[in-house]
């Protein structure tokens, strides 16, 4: 059985709501989170410490679990690289100790930490509001008709809209 196999699902964590009102372990929360401003995104391994982290956090982001689709267009989109460089091809190889976009897409969705291995490139990807609004409250978890909490693999569908 392969290592990789045993991994955490990798997920996208996102912020929708500001800080107005933030009880202060919410807010070392979204501090350890690196979401320090709203629609501002990261990927993390859902293991158990980190899935308390979002249940905490839970009235403010939301998130999912990525495919590596997702994620290579998530890197090409919103990835930067120091001086707010994009990511393409010849940046990457340039830039990181990758030949190429598809090899540190693999390199993030093999590692057990996606932080350290999309170095260089900017661990938080600042998004744009949805196109077209988010259609549902950011007020309401998704069970209630919200916005907020565990999308699951459907997390594609708003994200899309915001990348």
């Amino acid at each position: 059985m392969k290592a990789e196999e045993n991994l955490p699902p990798l997920a996208v964590v996102v912020r929708v709501r500001g800080s107005v009102n933030v009880t202060k372990d919410v807010s070392a929360t979204l501090r350890k989170l690196r979401l320090l401003r709203v629609n501002s995104s990261t990927l993390v391994r859902l293991t158990p410490p980190v899935e308390g982290m979002l249940r905490k956090a839970k009235d403010y982001v939301f998130w999912g679990r990525l495919d590596k689709n997702m994620l290579r267009l998530l890197l090409l989109k919103r990835g930067r690289l120091p001086g707010n460089r994009r990511l393409s091809d010849e940046n990457v190889s340039k830039y990181t100790g990758y030949g190429t976009l598809d090899e540190l897409v693999e390199a993030v969705w093999r590692s057990s930490s996606p932080a350290e291995a999309i170095k260089p490139v900017k661990p938080v990807f600042r998004l744009t509001p949805p196109k077209g609004g988010f259609k549902r409250s950011v007020k309401k978890p998704v069970k209630k008709g919200g916005i907020l909490g565990d999308w699951g693999d459907r997390v594609g569908w708003i994200l899309r809209r915001m990348i």
